[in-house]
């Protein structure tokens, strides 16, 4: 529901329709689904060491819209020039099936040979059809999004040392839902067009308590988690958006830190990296006049982090984004904005646990 509140300090979550009857927006929505699905998969083993699980999912969709809207306009003496109630109602059904298959090969148990495909489905959902910003539109024709997923990689742990995971991968978009910044400056959210997200990613985790020979009574590890993606749209209806790069995926991604600990106590520290990003499918570095599309700037963070445990209690403490950098990671459509939503400076957390 939409409407007037009261004009008090207090946090009043009523709706005061007859105080404010002239409030310009005022609506009831119901946006009722119902998701059914059947689903399935079996391992089986060619052999002691390579395995394939293939997989089957049925699903049933409906998705229904029920609006009771109604849109004032006044006049600069608050007289009502036009009065617009209106009932709206839509339903959405379908049914589909989605297909998808892993292999494994284990040559040892320091490695470890993977890969997968499988379709995959995005529905439209609620945010996708609803706005009250009036800077920002919903197409009447957007639809569900479709599309396959797949990867390849290698795993394992080397006699403790070290453990690794790295693989490549291809997300493959059809009529991919977001936002696009059209020509009058208005931001709409509609399918975009196909997409194609290709990337690279790892994950390394160092013991260096065993390197360095250290007893039982220590942690040390290193960690570093990357990765590396293009995106790319290959094909769009909308001006200007082949060739651009998908919203919201940074081409780099690394997050990587230390832990330590002795006994009860463990301390650990990471730093963040995340490259630049666009937030609309037109890349627009500028935004748009409703504020909520635009380039997101590159930024890093550092958090730490430590913990004591002492027989039944746990006392935990940190502070993050250490270095009290200023950034933002998204830029919102509604409440509180629209615009850009910044992120927390540096804060501080103290925790006890007591478990009897």
């Amino acid at each position: 529901m939409q409407g007037p509140g009261s004009n008090n300090s207090d946090a009043d979550f009523e709706y005061y329709n007859n105080d404010y009857p002239n409030y310009p927006r005022q609506s009831d929505s119901k946006f009722p689904n119902l998701n059914v699905s059947l689903f399935g998969e079996n391992i089986v083993y060619l052999n002691d060491k390579w395995s394939v699980t293939p997989g089957i999912r049925f699903e049933y969709i409906n998705t229904k819209r029920d609006e009771i809207i109604k849109d004032i306009v006044t006049d600069a003496a608050g007289n009502v020039i036009n009065d617009n109630l209106r009932e709206e109602k839509e339903t959405n059904e379908r049914t589909f099936l989605l297909l998808g298959v892993g292999t494994s090969y284990k040559k040892s148990k320091a490695l470890e040979f993977y890969g997968n495909i499988s379709q995959n489905y995005r529905s439209v959902t609620f945010s996708d059809i609803s706005t009250a910003n009036p800077a920002f539109e919903i197409s009447p024709d957007i639809t569900d999004e479709k599309g396959f997923t797949i990867d390849a990689g290698f795993r394992g742990n080397y006699k403790n040392y070290f453990s690794y995971d790295a693989n490549i991968f291809g997300l493959f978009y059809n009529d991919r839902i977001n936002i696009y910044t059209r020509e009058d400056g208005k931001a709409e959210r509609d399918n975009i067009g196909d997409a194609r997200i290709l990337g690279i990613e790892s994950l390394v985790d160092f013991n260096l308590k065993k390197m360095f020979l250290m007893n039982s009574n220590f942690v040390f590890n290193y960690f570093l988690n990357s990765s590396f993606i293009t995106s790319e749209y290959t094909k769009s209806e909308k001006n200007g958006v082949v060739g651009n790069e998908v919203e919201f995926i940074p081409n780099v991604n690394i997050k990587t830190g230390f832990k330590f600990g002795y006994n009860n106590f463990i301390a650990s520290l990471q730093y963040s990296y995340l490259s630049r990003q666009f937030s609309d499918a037109t890349n627009a570095s500028g935004g748009s006049i409703s504020g909520v599309t635009g380039e997101i700037p590159a930024y890093s963070i550092v958090d730490f982090s430590t913990s004591y445990r002492y027989k039944f209690a746990k006392l935990e403490a940190g502070v993050n984004n250490l270095l009290d950098n200023a950034y933002f990671t998204r830029r919102a459509t509604g409440y509180p904005g629209p615009g850009i939503i910044t992120s927390a400076p540096r804060n501080y957390y103290v925790g006890l646990e007591l478990k009897f």
